[in-house]
């Protein structure tokens, strides 16, 4: 697959946090469901590059839905649950069916590293949009009640698995045929709505602890490693990501807390919220104009476990105005790379922002209608 670009569709996502919206609808109660299955047309190997330990790889998938519908629920199911890390589902419009074809090549599927490397850097999350995503814990995605996502009749899905060969287990690597379960029913009918997902990332900036010594601990030489074993652009990520929260991107300070604060420019109702970090995460909040007195907690996840990043629906949807602050803030402990299995055995490094599994995030999410 042809790059179009040096920097990644991921890094534009986000650098600007364009990622796009997606239509809503109310259920009809009466309404009765159907259920697609989209398998992986041909049983994938893993395998890292450049002595790395992800892989990352997209798949074209035809769900065969035969009516204009209302998505319920997605359910990703992976076949090799060990070793599977995360899993992003795509919608793949008329703009991109003919390169995501191209590139699927009959089922054998193409790398892809953040988002689904098709259309341009700055159209892809307009043309094929984010649809759902999956991580350990996370089980079926299923809309709020009173909502659910169109899909068309015909669309076709790309599948973005992230394996993690880290965790395979005695080291084996074996093939993965995983599959998506939809529940949806006829859009005829529907009053639609709007529903805007949006990413609040604050950069990773975590040094070697003290005593633990190594050339990666070095910031220049980890960055060059995170690029050798995932992507040539992956670098830019950790820099663009310091712009972004006004830090400096060639000299930043370390430190066991990220935060970032993103002034909104426009009107939303925030209806649910859900972290993502890695392995060395510990809590993770998204904040409401912090420290003021209209300052309200959209979500705090203390003590942090990867297999359970399930989103959690607010009881009371929080309105968010334009010049309204939105603040996430994370807590890591750098220590565990020495006591976890997965890492233990790994070099130790300077842990920066990274999609890798030894790499880390931090990443609040909010679906909010207009």
């Amino acid at each position: 697959m042809k790059s179009r670009s040096k920097l990644s569709p991921v890094i534009v996502g986000l650098v600007t946090l364009l990622i796009s919206t997606l239509a809503v609808a109310p259920q009809a109660g009466a309404a009765k469901s159907k259920f697609y299955v989209a398998k992986m047309v041909k049983a994938h190997l893993p395998a890292a590059p450049n002595n790395g330990t992800d892989d990352y790889r997209c798949f074209l998938l035809d769900p065969k839905v035969t009516e204009d519908s209302v998505i319920k629920s997605v359910e990703f199911v992976p076949q090799k649950k060990n070793y599977v890390h995360h899993a992003i589902m795509f919608r793949v419009t008329q703009a991109d069916v003919a390169e995501a074809v191209a590139a699927d090549k009959n089922g054998k599927g193409w790398p892809c590293f953040g988002g689904s490397g098709l259309g341009s850097m700055f159209s892809s999350f307009l043309t094929s949009p984010w649809l759902s995503s999956w991580a350990p814990g996370r089980g079926k995605d299923v809309s709020p009640k009173g909502y659910g996502i169109p899909f068309k009749k015909g669309e076709k899905l790309v599948l973005q698995v992230h394996y993690n060969l880290l965790a395979a287990g005695g080291g084996k690597i074996e093939t993965d045929q995983s599959k998506i379960i939809i529940e949806a029913i006829p859009a005829k009918g529907a009053t639609v709505k709007q529903l805007q997902v949006e990413l609040f990332p604050a950069p990773v900036e975590l040094a070697c602890p003290a005593g633990v010594t190594g050339p990666l601990c070095d910031r220049k030489n980890s960055l060059l490693d995170l690029a050798a074993r995932t992507s040539t652009t992956s670098a830019f990520e950790a820099a663009g990501i310091n712009v972004l929260c006004k830090n400096d991107p060639f000299n930043p300070k370390p430190s066991l807390i990220s935060r970032c604060d993103k002034v909104m420019d426009k009107h939303l109702t925030v209806i649910a919220a859900a972290p993502h970090m890695h392995l060395l995460g510990r809590s993770l909040k998204l904040i409401l104009n912090p420290g003021t007195a209209s300052e309200k907690i959209l979500l705090n996840r203390q003590n942090y476990d990867f297999d359970d990043q399930s989103s959690t629906v607010l009881k009371t949807p929080i309105k968010v105005a334009p010049g309204d602050t939105i603040r996430v803030e994370c807590t890591f402990d750098p220590t565990l790379r020495q006591k976890l299995p997965a890492l233990r055995n790994l070099e130790p490094r300077y842990v920066t922002w990274g999609e890798g599994s030894s790499d880390e995030m931090c990443l609040g999410v909010i679906a909010a209608t207009r």
